[in-house]
């Protein structure tokens, strides 16, 4: 059952920092699922500042010598941002300024749980920069959120 948006303390707090999702383990695999699944989302593309159209993510990893971003936009004014920084994980961060109800909440989980279930592997919602303390994790193979008491506890 899917948390509901005052279930997990802190979750889209507005302290300042982002909120990431974290898939680990990620492989050229998961990567090209990954440009399958976008067709579902409207996004745009900037190569070091400026709109590009988007070249797919195995492109993008191969080229480091620019800044990538990738902004999938929800339904609702929610935008969730990818950087491409390491082949082996893919980060996601989102604004809880845009959060303001469960509307919003509902269409971030979603988004979450399609990911998941495209790549097959777990996925997780975290403070920024904090890939091992969870708010929560979607597991795909159960069809299941995990809520973490405090970010961290397991």
């Amino acid at each position: 059952m899917r948390p509901n948006f005052h279930e997990v303390a802190g979750l889209w707090e507005r302290d300042g920092s982002l909120r990431d999702i974290y898939v680990q383990d990620t492989e050229a695999v998961h990567w090209n699922r990954f440009d399958q699944l976008l067709s579902q989302y409207t996004c745009s593309y900037t190569f070091d500042g400026v709109a590009a159209p988007f070249p797919g993510a195995q492109s993008v990893l191969r080229n480091r010598e620019g800044s990538h971003v990738l902004s999938i936009l929800l339904n609702g004014p929610v935008e969730v941002c990818c950087h491409f920084f390491i082949a082996e994980q893919l980060e996601l961060d989102i604004s809880p300024k845009e959060i303001t109800g469960a509307i919003e909440h509902d269409e971030v989980l979603s988004f979450v749980e399609n990911l998941a279930e495209a790549l097959e592997l777990s996925a997780d919602i975290t403070p920024e920069n904090s890939e091992h303390t969870p708010f929560l994790t979607y597991v795909p193979q159960s069809r299941t959120w995990r809520m973490h008491d405090e970010p961290g506890s397991s």
